[in-house]
């Protein structure tokens, strides 16, 4: 795990100019269709100092269908678990919403807008914690004598916490990723994502680095 880090790291050196201690994170994906019905489940693990410190642990059951031609929507069931800096576990749940429109251009160029809404229940926090998220996400097919080799994508995501003074209390940058197909059922993604993230109440932005990879298999 450690030398694909190392690897990753150095794919992208351009980015990581500006942070000492990256951190990894790795989305798997397993999912199904039923007719029109798309049901997921996801998991999210994420670590400190490059693969040294779990810290984070997320899976979420995920049902998602069309309702336009451009638009779908989801409902979700999502459970995690959060280690503070000091060392100790946090659990909280999550049932969420989406609306998520999405267009393909003629050139097959794919822009996307996910809006998740997000009743959340957090140890020693209570019910009140409603969020909504907001990501806009480009993918940009290319075609290579690489037949694996998808394509590039970008994206952006904010986080509007509504118990909160701030408001707009994260955001999540992913500048650059790449896409392979790895086989008829199994996608592959990597890509640099920085998180910015601010406490209550505060104007200034705490930030960190993060190499990631997603893995979608398709049944």
């Amino acid at each position: 795990m450690k030398r694909l880090l190392l690897f990753l790291s150095l794919l992208f050196f351009p980015f990581l100019g500006k942070t000492e201690d990256v951190g990894y994170l790795n989305w798997t994906t397993f999912s199904t269709k039923i007719d029109d019905v798309k049901l997921s489940l996801f998991l999210d693990n994420r670590f400190r100092n490059g693969v040294d410190d779990h810290y984070f642990r997320f899976a979420s059951i995920q049902l998602a269908y069309p309702i336009h031609d451009n638009v779908d929507i989801g409902f979700n069931y999502s459970r995690y678990d959060l280690k503070a800096i000091d060392g100790e576990w946090k659990d909280g749940r999550r049932y969420e919403f989406e609306l998520n429109p999405h267009y393909t251009f003629t050139n097959d160029w794919k822009l996307s807008l996910r809006n998740r809404l997000e009743f959340r229940k957090i140890e020693d926090k209570g019910s009140d914690n409603t969020r909504s998220r907001h990501r806009l996400k480009i993918d940009i097919p290319i075609k290579t004598r690489w037949q694996a080799f998808k394509g590039f994508f970008a994206s952006n995501e904010f986080y509007v916490d509504y118990d909160d003074s701030t408001r707009w209390v994260a955001n999540d940058l992913q500048p650059f990723g790449l896409d392979f197909q790895v086989a008829e059922n199994i996608s592959f993604s990597v890509f640099y994502m920085e998180e910015y993230g601010r406490l209550n109440g505060q104007s200034s932005w705490d930030s960190s680095a993060l190499i990631g990879t997603s893995l979608i298999i398709n049944f």
